[in-house]
């Protein structure tokens, strides 16, 4: 006998002995059903490869060329799509400023051995342990500026003689080795910013560079601005082309040169113009990415050193000479972006370039309110219009709008800036496919959403 089975009573109910289900028990799926039910789809296959081939043989009847016409423009657009977006990748900035490097046209290294110092040195008794002589001279004061040691002598004397100022500037503008060129960087920053300390004495300095040698070392270094509206981008297998190892000195040195202008004024109001539109053409050097900030600094120190007088004028110089020789590509755009709008005279400048260069773009329109009639009579509904024209405009006018007090002074052209924009994204359908036409749109969409907001 079972113990732990039911009862004979448990056995009589229904609820714990349900009756089986009256309805058809699922059969069992075996292999051999799978299989028949393989060779019936592998059939029907076949059977609807037959009809298409028939059909085929046939003419198009009308929903087949519905169909043909559909799949034909999905083909164009997706074409297009794939043309639009190539066109607007291949709109990119960037010049190679630099060509061949050469050898610099005269060197300013002195005979060191006529130094004061080295003289001073060989005839003191510290001689005795060092065993100074003049044959090698040179390689110590090497060693005391690669040390530092040359720049705190020279700061606690407070006087630098003119063979150490040539040879030191030498070896910044033309030396190879890192160590040296960078003491000497080092060792110009540190005299040269000394003539604006107020408590210290100022280092005398017996011989200051000039505008002409900078000119000089940047051309060995390849530099060319007169040709850089065809400058092509450097082949990669060239060793004598691209950025030079000393433009970072070079750089460092200008500032320097150029915040001591009310102490010692080095360079001529049109000589900071040209070293301006070197800095500004060196922004669109992509070797001197890198750089991109020292050379924005460098800038600020250029626009900072104009006086008060000299600044209006030769800002307007400025804008001239880059609007009517930069090429009407990408390369607009990054020259005004990079202009860094940090302090008042950056604005200015930015501001005047992006004016200069809608005037070339818009066939020298002198007025403002002209210049804004020619942007606000632009139809960009026309097949024809040149999207990429408008778009470089639109950034242009924004900087040059934006970026001074004009739509402030003058409420006019805050309204028809306003028009302008209302025109770039109305005129443009969201499915436009020409190319740059969702970028003037989504641009112009932004802007006029910054005005609402003011």
């Amino acid at each position: 006998m079972n113990m732990d089975g039911p009862l004979d009573f448990e056995n009589e109910d229904l609820l714990v002995n349900p009756p089986p289900s009256a309805e058809k028990r699922k059969k069992v799926i075996e292999l051999d059903d799978l299989v028949s039910e393989h060779y019936k789809e592998q059939s029907k296959l076949i059977d609807k490869g037959n009809r298409k081939r028939k059909a085929s043989s046939k003419l198009y009847d009308s929903d087949d060329d519905e169909r043909g016409q559909e799949a034909l423009l999905s083909i164009i657009t997706c074409f297009q799509m794939n043309e639009i977006c190539s066109e607007e990748d291949t709109q990119e900035w960037g010049l190679s400023m630099f060509g061949d490097q050469k050898a610099p046209t005269r060197s300013l290294l002195a005979h060191i051995d006529n130094c004061y110092l080295l003289k001073e040195f060989m005839s003191s008794q510290l001689n005795s342990v060092v065993d100074l002589n003049p044959d090698n001279g040179t390689a110590f004061l090497e060693g005391l500026l690669a040390n530092g040691w040359l720049t705190k002598l020279i700061l606690t004397c407070a006087r630098v003689e003119t063979i150490i100022c040539q040879w030191t500037l030498d070896i910044l503008l033309y030396s190879p080795r890192e160590d040296l060129r960078s003491s000497a960087c080092d060792f110009w920053c540190s005299i040269l910013l000394s003539q604006n300390e107020v408590n210290g004495a100022p280092v005398e300095i017996q011989w200051l560079p000039n505008y002409q040698i900078l000119k000089e070392a940047l051309d060995s270094y390849g530099f060319r601005i007169n040709s850089s509206q065809d400058a092509e981008l450097p082949e990669a297998d060239s060793k004598s082309q691209g950025p030079p190892q000393n433009i970072r000195a070079w750089l460092k040195l200008v500032s320097a040169c150029c915040q001591i202008r009310c102490k010692k004024p080095i360079f001529t109001a049109s000589q900071l113009e040209q070293l301006a539109e070197v800095l500004v053409w060196l922004l669109l050097d992509r070797g001197l990415q890198g750089l991109s900030l020292l050379l924005q600094e460098s800038l600020i120190s250029v626009t900072e050193s104009f006086r008060e007088e000299e600044w209006v004028s030769s800002c307007k110089n400025i804008a001239n000479s880059l609007a009517s020789r930069v090429p009407q590509d990408m390369n607009c755009l990054r020259i005004v972006e990079s202009v860094a709008g940090v302090d008042a005279r950056s604005k200015h400048l930015r501001s005047s370039i992006a004016n200069q260069m809608l005037v070339v773009l818009l066939e020298h329109m002198e007025s403002d309110e002209n210049l804004m009639s020619s942007l606000m009579a632009i139809n960009l509904k026309e097949k024809s219009c040149n999207l990429f024209r408008t778009y470089m405009m639109l950034v242009l006018a924004e900087n040059w709008l934006l970026s001074s007090k004009l739509v402030e002074e003058k409420p006019v052209l805050r309204d028809m800036w306003d028009v302008f924009l209302r025109n770039c994204f109305c005129q443009i359908n969201s499915t436009d496919l020409r190319p740059f036409a969702s970028k003037v749109r989504t641009k112009a969409s932004y802007l006029r959403q910054g005005c609402r907001s003011d």
